[in-house]
C-alpha cells in the first residue's frame, strides 16, 4: 500500500465518531447470533401477553384507569418491559465479560477515545438492541391486537431505549465480580419490572409503594409510552422525568470511567 494511499484512509477514519467502533461490534455481535436474539426477544414478553392479557386480565376490567380493557392497559406495558429487560440484561452481561474476562473494554480506553466516547458508543449499542427488541414485539403483538402507533409513541420509545442503556451501562461500569450482577438482579431488575405500573396501575398497588415505584425509571417510561399509544398526547413532565434520570444515569456513568482513570 502506498503512502498516499495509507494517507488517505486514514484521513477518512479520522472523520468517523471514535465511539462508533464499539456500536459497529454490536452490531456485527447481533448479527452472527440474529435468530436467536429474535426469538429470545419475543418469548417473554408473549408470555406476558398470553398469560396476563389474555389470562388473568379478563378478571380485571374494572380495575383499569380511563375505563380502557385490561389487554389495552397492558400492551405499552409489554413493549416497556421489553425494552427494558433486553436493553438492560444484554447490556450488562457484554459490558462485564469485555471487562472481566475478555478485556476487550481495556483496548477501547487505551484507544484515541475519551470516557465520553466509550460512553456514548456502549450506551447506543443498548439502545441498538432496546429498540431491536422492541421493535420486534411491536409487530408481533400487532398480530394479536391492532395498534394505533404514531410518530410520538416511536418518539417516546426511542427516548426510553436510550434511559434504559445508559441506566444498564451505569450500572455495569459498577460491576466488579459475577454476584454483583445476580445482586443487581434482585434488587433492581425484578422489583422495577414488577412494580413500575408495566403489568399492573401504579395506582392499584398499596398506597406506601406508589411514590417509591416513581423513582424507578421504568414507571415514567411505561405511563408515557402508554399515554402515546393512546393518542392522549405526550406529557412534558413525563419526559423531563425520563431526560432527568439520563442526566443522572450519565453523570454517575462518568464518574464511573473517569475514577478508571484515576
Amino acid at each position: 500500500m502506498s503512502v498516499r494511499t495509507d494517507y488517505h484512509i486514514q484521513s477518512k477514519t479520522a472523520l468517523l465518531p471514535s465511539w462508533l467502533p464499539i456500536v459497529w461490534e454490536e452490531f456485527i455481535t447481533w448479527r452472527n447470533k440474529f435468530w436467536m436474539y429474535i426469538i429470545s426477544y419475543m418469548l417473554s414478553p408473549l408470555i406476558f401477553l398470553l398469560s396476563f392479557g389474555m389470562g388473568v386480565g379478563q378478571r380485571m376490567k374494572m380495575m383499569m384507569p380511563g375505563g380502557m380493557s385490561y389487554l389495552e392497559f397492558l400492551v405499552p406495558g409489554v413493549v416497556a418491559l421489553a425494552l427494558f429487560n433486553n436493553g438492560m440484561t444484554s447490556v450488562m452481561t457484554r459490558m462485564y465479560y469485555s471487562r472481566i474476562h475478555y478485556k476487550s473494554f481495556d483496548s477501547y480506553r487505551l484507544a484515541p477515545a475519551g470516557n465520553l466516547s466509550i460512553w456514548l458508543g456502549y450506551t447506543l449499542g443498548g439502545m441498538m438492541r432496546g429498540l431491536a427488541s422492541g421493535l420486534i414485539v411491536i409487530i408481533v403483538i400487532s398480530f394479536i391486537v391492532p395498534l394505533r402507533v404514531n410518530p410520538a409513541f416511536f418518539g417516546a420509545v426511542l427516548l426510553t431505549a436510550f434511559c434504559f442503556a445508559s441506566f444498564a451501562v451505569m450500572l455495569s461500569l459498577f460491576m466488579r465480580t459475577f454476584d454483583d450482577q445476580a445482586l443487581i438482579n434482585e434488587l433492581i431488575l425484578i422489583p422495577v419490572t414488577y412494580l413500575s405500573g408495566t403489568l399492573v396501575p401504579v395506582e392499584r398497588l398499596p398506597e406506601l409503594l406508589q411514590p417509591i415505584v416513581w423513582c424507578f425509571p421504568l414507571t415514567p417510561a411505561a405511563k408515557l409510552l402508554r399515554s402515546t399509544l393512546a393518542g392522549t398526547g405526550v406529557s412534558l413532565q413525563l419526559v423531563l422525568l425520563l431526560v432527568g434520570w439520563i442526566v443522572l444515569f450519565f453523570i454517575l456513568g462518568l464518574y464511573r470511567l473517569n475514577k478508571m482513570d484515576a
